[in-house]
């Protein structure tokens, strides 16, 4: 299913679905088809990605960040993300996504997202960190728990997320003095110009 009918059928599920606190578990439906699927013959690992996308906009529009969004015309980022693949999931194969608010911090809002078939089995979880933006710049993350869940604490920050955003930055530190001295081309360039700068 192309994902902008699934982002259009997460957001009338979430409004039909009863209201939940930005605390509880959503869990989203959904079924693997035919342009799920790679040549190997199970869904492609970068479909997966997509789908947490459909299942965060469920959780944001039952949880009632959608309509704070779309009140102060918020925009949402997404500022990075991790998966963990254990099993595969085949076409027309029904499972389920549960999205959960996991922690957040000035910036960042980080959540988790669980797969799982129908035998309850995980069959990948990954972890993503959103922010909103405006016209002005970042939605400093205390204005929009004030207007969806007012005097809201954020939850203790889990030891696999520092684990986890440490380590991006030892990547990303990696990658952004990365030049062409390191890598093996076709043909000769100047280092200086081919130098990566991932800076934003």
């Amino acid at each position: 299913m192309n994902l902008y009918l699934r982002l259009l059928r997460s957001l009338l599920r979430g409004w039909l679905a009863p209201p939940i606190s930005p605390f509880a578990v959503a869990e989203s439906q959904f079924r693997v088809w035919l342009n799920d699927i790679d040549a190997f013959g199970h869904m492609n690992n970068g479909r997966y990605m997509q789908i947490m996308d459909a299942a965060r906009v469920e959780w944001m529009v039952r949880c009632g960040v959608a309509a704070v969004m779309w009140r102060h015309r918020w925009g949402a980022i997404v500022g990075g993300g991790m998966m963990r693949y254990r099993h595969s999931l085949h076409v027309v194969q029904r499972y389920r996504v549960r999205t959960r608010l996991v922690f957040w911090d000035r910036r960042w809002f980080f959540l988790e997202h669980a797969f799982l078939d129908a035998s309850d089995r995980c069959v990948a979880v990954g972890i993503t960190r959103a922010a909103l933006r405006d016209s002005g710049g970042w939605v400093d993350t205390a204005r929009v728990v004030a207007a969806v869940q007012p005097d809201a604490e954020p939850p203790p920050q889990p030891a696999f997320l520092a684990d986890w955003l440490a380590a991006e930055e030892r990547i990303y530190a990696d990658a952004s003095t990365m030049s062409a001295t390191s890598v093996q081309t076709s043909g000769a360039r100047d280092p200086a110009a081919t130098r990566v700068d991932c800076e934003v």
